[in-house]
């Protein structure tokens, strides 16, 4: 297990992490280290540039985060700040640059929703499912870090079904429905939902499931999107050129847009009544003025989410030490993996070296004859099989190699 250990922490020396998250920046600040596709292509194509061999990231309404292998975790900070808004000065201000185990605990807590401004929200595993696989899809996920993240997602499976971490409401979207059942006299009230990608269409159905008297309204940037969903759902749409009109007749207007500026602007209320507007999108998308209207109240993403933490909070945090153990335990079986990977790596390059010596001996007392025949693949594998179980199980490397070579001389 020391071995193991030993093994572990020479490549686990290199995983990094550097994000921001809600811990230290609002949602305006998070807003401006937000990444879309085309960033991540960007960013794919310029790690490989610095010759790294596995990055990914995650850029959630909670946090943009950045992994990978690299000599130290500043290289990626700078390559995720050249494709933000935000510059490196002012990430620098509010994030979080971790590496070895630190990292490797981040990647576990962010998996098992442990790192989730609702504890147990279990959003964001298929957050970091996506940005893996989008990792994937351009050939930025190496070896080593499939196995880690593997380890990781085990983790968090583990913790939901053992531990009841993620009981009651596990994510910002339900958590908006959670924050309209409280308020007085909603049911009936006019509903209109500004964005209808995947996260608005779980809005929309949330709302038909909690509020079937309430007529609802979707509305996208692109018409099309908001059609498809409206026919899917049986809701209303309007095209989005009609988006001023649709939210003056709104009493309550929900935002699950995703775009770099505000989609809600002051000139859009020219009525005369009370909304209520639930901005859950990173970043904000409701104009910073809009606030400012007499008769508009504004809920943004931070508020929503600490509106229903009290709620279960306590019971959460009661789980918490078991699913540390859980992590605890995975971890330990990954760094046996990586103690068996990098023993791996030895014994390839020995079974090569084994390969090539028998390739050069004499075959049949005839000098002349220097090529290995079939059965000495099975010799060569005999040879390293024994130097595999050595390796495990005893400490002296040297005299292991050595022993190698002597055991393989002297097999038939």
């Amino acid at each position: 297990m020391q071995q193991a250990n030993m093994m572990s922490a020479f490549l686990l020396d290199r995983l990094c992490v550097a994000g921001i998250n809600y811990h230290k920046a609002d949602a305006r600040t998070r807003g401006l280290f937000a990444v879309t596709k085309d960033d991540i292509g960007g960013i794919s194509r310029m790690a490989k540039e610095k010759g790294l061999r596995s990055v990914f990231v995650i850029s959630t309404c909670n946090r943009t985060e950045i992994y990978g292998f690299a000599e130290e975790v500043m290289i990626l900070a700078v390559l995720l700040t050249s494709f933000t808004k935000g510059s490196l000065a002012d990430f620098m201000l509010y994030a979080y640059l971790k590496s070895g185990e630190d990292a490797l605990d981040h990647l576990y807590n962010v998996a098992a929703g442990l790192d989730s401004q609702i504890l147990g929200d279990y959003e964001i595993l298929g957050q970091l499912k996506q940005g893996i696989d989008m990792a994937v899809s351009h050939d930025m996920i190496g070896p080593v870090m499939h196995r880690t993240l593997n380890f990781a997602l085990q983790a968090s499976k583990r913790i939901k079904t053992e531990t009841s971490i993620s009981t009651g409401t596990v994510s910002v979207s339900y958590a908006a429905i959670d924050l309209l059942k409280e308020l007085d006299q909603v049911a009936g009230k006019s509903i209109l939902v500004i964005g209808t990608g995947k996260f608005g269409a779980n809005v929309c159905r949330n709302l038909l499931h909690y509020f079937p008297e309430s007529p609802i309204t979707v509305c996208n940037r692109t018409d099309e999107t908001a059609e498809a969903l409206a026919v899917r759902t049986g809701l209303h749409s309007v095209p989005y050129r009609d988006l001023s009109n649709a939210i003056s007749l709104a009493d309550i207007v929900i935002v699950c847009t995703n775009t770099p500026e505000p989609t809600v602007l002051t000139e859009h209320f020219t009525a005369a009544r009370k909304h209520l507007i639930l901005d859950l999108s990173i970043p904000v998308n409701v104009d910073a003025r809009v606030r400012e209207l007499p008769l508009v109240k504004v809920i943004d993403v931070d508020e929503i989410s600490v509106n229903i933490l009290d709620k279960t909070l306590d019971r959460r945090r009661s789980q918490v030490p078991r699913a540390l153990a859980i992590i605890e335990s995975t971890k330990q079986e990954f760094r046996s993996w990586i103690g068996e990977y990098r023993y791996s790596l030895h014994l390839r390059d020995w079974k090569d070296k084994l390969q090539e010596l028998h390739e050069w001996q004499p075959v049949n007392d005839c000098p002349l004859q220097t090529k290995a025949p079939v059965s000495s693949n099975h010799k060569v594998q005999r040879a390293v099989t024994r130097l595999a179980v050595n390796l495990r199980t005893n400490n002296e490397k040297g005299c292991q190699f050595i022993n190698a070579i002597n055991d393989y001389l002297q097999m038939p």
